[in-house]
């Protein structure tokens, strides 16, 4: 048993940066910075293996705060995804085209990247603790705005200030995963406030469905648009005890510029601009087109189309979740935790494979069936990549996922309107067959990359 354990925690202690590595050097998070600050072993590996212990014994206050951070990525997810499941009374209220709504898709992802890219300095120099609540505060009122759009301009600059409010949801549950747990428990957590979405977007058809044949589909947006000021309450209460470890450090504005072209000159970082590109690209797609494909493309009725859109969003949902429990089997026994994620991703790639027959089946239904699939694949695979993001820079966390995933929704932005273009033709099958091939590129790119070559 002795062995096994120290075999353990050597697994675990192999996925940390090496100081001559590219993934950069020092502690992957304040906690572990003050825990090397204080251990006075004259060995580096029994700092870690100190370290490694007390970071086994997680407070339940920590998983709340997890918790939290789940409801949050639900919350973004529930108001993005009224204008995806009010999509066909939208374009039928304002006379819109799937093209135009394309573009308005795309004003959302615009703001989103832009904000996402320089967004992340506020998080790491503020810190998770106030920027998040000012975030989730403004985007919650903005998609209650939504709901008295009267016209395609005013909704479409709503839309736009919707994606630069959730834009810090992501870089903010990735700094507070990384201040407070260690990273063989990050893909867990991880998985758990990411699985956010795929619970909001579980959640959103039939909470929207209920409410828009209720009332209308802007009572939708209002309804949902006011949920967000209860999570700022909880979240100010439940990470008070851990304030110290989620404040920000300040960051002169001179070193902003060195900072992220530090960052854009890693080989790294572009091995994992791939994967945000395309995986998230995946995502962006599954969360604003599904519910109209199904109602347009495979003739489900609004309320029919928008039931069966839970089925795809559980697919992610399990996903986010399953993955991170599969890497800790595998490293429990007995393989690397590089060994185990690289597996995680293989399988990930092997049921995105399933938007394919998708798109080429004549059953309705089997194609639901292999969009759930699909989306299992995905949700798995945002999991790993997350992961990989934490180690790019341990410093400036919100950076590194502000630029990732700046870039990815200003490139989704950029071909939202070709999206809708090609429902317009009823081509959709091409989209789905760019969906089943273009993961194994991202797949490549890492498993290709030094950090999975290392041992």
């Amino acid at each position: 048993m002795a062995q096994r354990s120290r075999e353990a925690n050597e697994a675990a202690s192999a996925m940390e940066p090496h100081a001559s590595g590219p993934y950069i050097s020092g502690p992957h998070s304040e906690r572990e910075a003050t825990e090397a600050q204080e251990a006075s072993a004259p060995s580096e590996g029994i700092i870690q293996s100190r370290q490694m212990k007390s970071r086994e014994r997680i407070s339940a206050r920590t998983w709340w705060t997890c918790f939290l951070l789940f409801l949050a990525t639900s919350i973004v997810y529930l108001d993005r995804q009224v204008l995806a499941l009010t999509a066909g009374k939208i374009i039928a209220n304002f006379g819109l085209t799937n093209e135009q709504f394309g573009q308005i898709v795309a004003a959302f992802r615009y703001s989103y990247g832009l904000v996402q890219i320089f967004g992340g300095f506020l998080v790491d120099c503020y810190g998770p603790r106030i920027v998040f609540p000012v975030a989730s505060g403004a985007w919650s009122f903005v998609g209650l705005l939504t709901g008295l759009a009267t016209s395609v301009s005013m909704l479409t600059g709503l839309r736009f200030l919707l994606g630069a409010g959730e834009a810090f949801n992501w870089p903010c549950s990735l700094k507070v995963t990384n201040s407070l747990l260690s990273p063989k428990d990050r893909p867990l957590a991880n998985g758990i406030f990411n699985s956010g979405g795929a619970m909001g977007a579980l959640a959103a058809p039939l909470i929207v469905t209920w409410i828009t044949l209720r009332w209308s589909w802007r009572a939708a947006f209002v309804i949902t648009g006011a949920v967000g000021g209860l999570w700022v309450i909880a979240w100010l209460w439940v990470t008070k005890e851990s304030a110290g470890l989620l404040k920000g450090k300040s960051v002169a504005l001179k070193n902003i510029l060195q900072v992220m072209y530090r960052l854009i000159t890693m080989r790294e970082f572009w091995i994992l601009a791939v994967s945000a590109l395309v995986v998230n690209g995946v995502n962006y797609y599954l969360s604003d087109w599904v519910p109209l494909y199904l109602e347009t493309s495979r003739g489900f009725s609004f309320a029919r189309g928008n039931a069966l859109s839970i089925v795809v969003y559980g697919g992610t949902f399990s996903g986010n979740l399953l993955i991170g429990l599969f890497v800790r089997m595998l490293v429990a026994r007995g393989s690397s935790t590089v060994a185990a994620k690289r597996w995680a991703l293989f399988a990930a790639c092997l049921l995105m494979l399933s938007a394919i027959p998708a798109g080429l089946t004549t059953y309705r239904y089997a194609a639901v069936l292999f969009l759930a699939l699909t989306g299992i694949g995905v949700g798995a695979f945002l999991v790993i990549y997350l992961t990989l993001v934490q180690d790019l820079d341990p410093a400036y966390v919100g950076v590194s996922s502000g630029l990732l995933g700046g870039l990815s929704n200003i490139a989704y932005g950029a071909v939202s309107r070709y999206i809708g273009l090609l429902a317009d033709r009823h081509d959709t099958n091409l989209i789905l067959l760019l969906i089943g091939i273009l993961p194994w590129f991202a797949f490549a790119a890492i498993f290709f990359g030094t950090r999975f070559r290392r041992q």
